[in-house]
């Protein structure tokens, strides 16, 4: 993504979507599941990050993302969202810290400059839980089932860790789906 960015007049943004909402359980982290787990991050994300030089690891934690979701709209309304989610992901993908527990977060949120305990007083008493459902609406009328997605110019939709080559066909083919319909 940001090879595109850089390479393309591109906007990017950012939506929620809840891999394992309430009140689906929480897959089992171990044994079978958790080498399954492991081997298609290998075949994935593992793979693309090691290719483009981007340090992650496998998560070994499969945590409810709602609150992590909160706290970026907390950190959005303070002008922090892009510092926010840079540390949401260097939390989770890097330092492997589970980013459902309210005590992680509040950690993460310290570190762009928010307060803890604003945070912590917005997630208990919900501020920003209508403001992540109506926009997880949006991710589901665009037609969002995995993450991550891109969508260019509400067209053409890429799912899952992809590299440069894909999105950059993606974005051209979006842009080529766009003009054919302006010059109609």
């Amino acid at each position: 993504m940001a090879e595109l960015g850089r390479q393309h007049d591109v906007e990017f943004v950012w939506l929620p979507y809840e891999l394992r909402p309430e009140p689906e359980p929480l897959p089992e982290m171990t044994g079978a599941t958790l080498e399954r787990f492991r081997q298609n991050w290998e075949r994935g994300a593992g793979l693309l990050a090691r290719e483009y030089g981007v340090e992650m690891r496998f998560p070994p934690i499969k945590p409810r993302s709602r609150w992590a979701h909160e706290a970026a709209e907390l950190a959005r309304d303070h002008g922090q969202f892009d510092a926010m989610r840079t540390a949401l992901f260097q939390a989770y993908f890097v330092a492997n810290r589970d980013i459902g527990q309210q005590d992680v977060l509040a950690d993460v949120a310290t570190s762009v400059g928010l307060d803890a305990a604003e945070l912590r007083a917005a997630l208990a008493d919900g501020r920003y839980t209508a403001r992540v459902r109506e926009l997880e609406g949006l991710s589901a009328q665009i037609g969002v089932t995995a993450v991550p997605t891109m969508i260019f110019a509400d067209a053409v939709a890429v799912q899952g860790a992809q590299p440069y080559s894909v999105l950059r066909q993606a974005y051209e083919a979006a842009q080529e789906r766009v003009a054919a319909e302006a010059s109609q």
